[in-house]
């Protein structure tokens, strides 16, 4: 690698910065909020698990009006209240998984080196809503959720709006991910440098029950690039980048933004 082209780096959100949580988690907590509605459980998480892409895509708006959606989908009409103690759960439970973060000391090593960081993550709209409240907010300087730009990975803008944010060019960003729907390639056909990231804690915490429940933990058998299992190991790999130009400000990047290459699902 390069060093002294390398002026920025970019992140995968789950199981790259914060865990994913396990798929039981997701469907209990699914259930749950069924149940808060008023509507039946198993169809609700049912709904959750189906529209994934559509909800990952921002088609389904902000998390009010996915939750009522979701809701009516499975014959459901409920009240105001039911629809925020609904959604008081679900960003709840996306906040502890936050909250168990293991990336603010590389994050902090990195800033300090003067590397410009980047968060380039598919995701719903409970993950924009509670992104305030969340330890990584102050640590990256732009964010390019899927939700807002309109695309996921590995569609080219996915990663080039979130390098135009940083004004940088994609050959000065390396790009960091745990492999999955194949980012790491998507990575590298915008020219940006990949290296995959395996945390040693999240195999030994879930990757026998991935096992058990069929999923396999190695997300992209077939990357033969650089693997790393702390996320320390970065700062080392890629040296010290050109100097910061003085500005710390943050950019977010919103779904006004619309990617270079990529073309926004219609509604």
């Amino acid at each position: 690698m390069d060093e002294a082209e390398v002026r920025a780096v970019l992140f995968d959100l789950q199981d790259t910065l914060v865990p994913s949580g396990h798929p039981a988690e997701h469907a209990a907590v699914s259930r749950a909020m069924g149940a808060d509605l008023g509507v039946d459980p198993a169809a609700f998480a049912a709904a959750v698990t189906e529209t994934f892409d559509e909800r990952v895509r921002g088609l389904m708006a902000d998390v009010h009006h996915t939750v009522r959606y979701l809701a009516r989908r499975v014959g459901g009409s409920p009240t105001e209240s039911q629809v925020e103690s609904a959604i008081t759960r679900q960003l709840n439970y996306s906040l502890s998984l936050h909250a168990a973060t293991w990336a603010l000391p590389a994050l902090k090593s990195l800033h300090k080196r003067g590397f410009k960081l980047g968060l380039v993550a598919d995701c719903g709209a409970e993950t924009v809503a509670i992104w305030p409240q969340s330890p990584l907010a102050d640590h990256l300087d732009a964010v390019s959720f899927s939700c807002q730009t309109g695309v996921r990975k590995p569609d080219s803008g996915a990663y080039l709006v979130a390098a135009a944010a940083l004004e940088v060019r994609t050959g000065e960003c390396v790009y960091v991910g745990d492999g999955a729907d194949h980012e790491l390639s998507g990575a590298e056909a915008v020219g940006m440098r990949a290296v995959r990231f395996r945390a040693r804690r999240h195999d030994e915490l879930v990757g026998s029950e991935k096992e058990e429940d069929g999923d396999a933990f190695d997300l992209d058998p077939e990357w033969s690039g650089p693997t790393i299992s702390d996320l320390s190991e970065l700062v080392g790999m890629i040296g010290v980048p050109m100097p910061r130009d003085g500005s710390e400000s943050r950019t977010f990047v919103s779904g006004n933004v619309v990617p270079w290459g990529s073309k926004r699902s219609s509604r």
